[in-house]
């Protein structure tokens, strides 16, 4: 069996079954190895959990070597292991913020545009009124200004259409703003949580 898992190549696990295929006491202890090993390491893009890629030997030789070579883990290890399990998510946390930011501001542009959309739609129905009023008065002129209502007709769909299209444009945009707010609330309460975590830990070992 240890012959066909050394053959089989690393493999890509989380701090958890890192911890449960190696023997070691918690995700904490696992990130630790991790990092003393320097193994790589990369976030899922599924689940944001943190993996690294443990060598075929280490699973081939199974739990019971691991416990054998393991160390009572040291409170302030602990702590800096946390702390390296957090620092991920505040990268990203951070990430998202900024996109965040970007996402509003482009969502203040397409309120610009539909409030400039609007005015534009508002200041050619007015148009299109005065030369409607001008053609029942103008009898004489009356091809001219219905060739001038139609453009100002056509000008006015126009601007409708892109009165629309703002909208629409804005409604994606605040869809995209929910989503990202939700994952940054998320996020946050995740990292609350593990924060809350650290301290408990941290009292446990005073």
């Amino acid at each position: 069996m240890s012959d066909v898992l050394s053959r089989a190549g690393p493999s890509w696990l989380t701090y958890q079954q890192v911890a449960e295929r190696l023997g070691l006491r918690s995700a904490s202890a696992a990130a630790s190895r991790a990092r003393r090993a320097k193994w790589p390491r990369r976030i899922k893009n599924d689940t944001l959990e943190a993996e690294v890629c443990v060598p075929a030997e280490l699973l081939a030789a199974g739990p019971q070597k691991q416990r054998q070579r393991r160390q009572p883990d040291d409170p302030r290890k602990l702590l800096e292991n946390i702390a390296a399990t957090v620092a991920p998510l505040q990268v990203l946390i951070e990430t998202l913020s900024v996109e965040l930011k970007a996402a509003r501001a482009a969502n203040d542009v397409l309120h610009e545009q539909l409030a400039a959309a609007q005015a534009e739609a508002a200041e050619l129905r007015g148009k299109s009124a005065a030369n409607e009023a001008a053609l029942e008065r103008e009898a004489v002129d009356r091809r001219d200004l219905q060739q001038q209502v139609e453009l100002v007709r056509r000008e006015r769909q126009a601007a409708q259409e892109r009165v629309t299209q703002a909208q629409a444009n804005l409604l994606d945009q605040q869809r995209r703003l929910l989503a990202t707010e939700d994952v940054v609330t998320r996020l946050k309460r995740e990292m609350n949580e593990m924060q809350r975590a650290k301290e408990r830990r941290w009292w446990q070992w005073r």
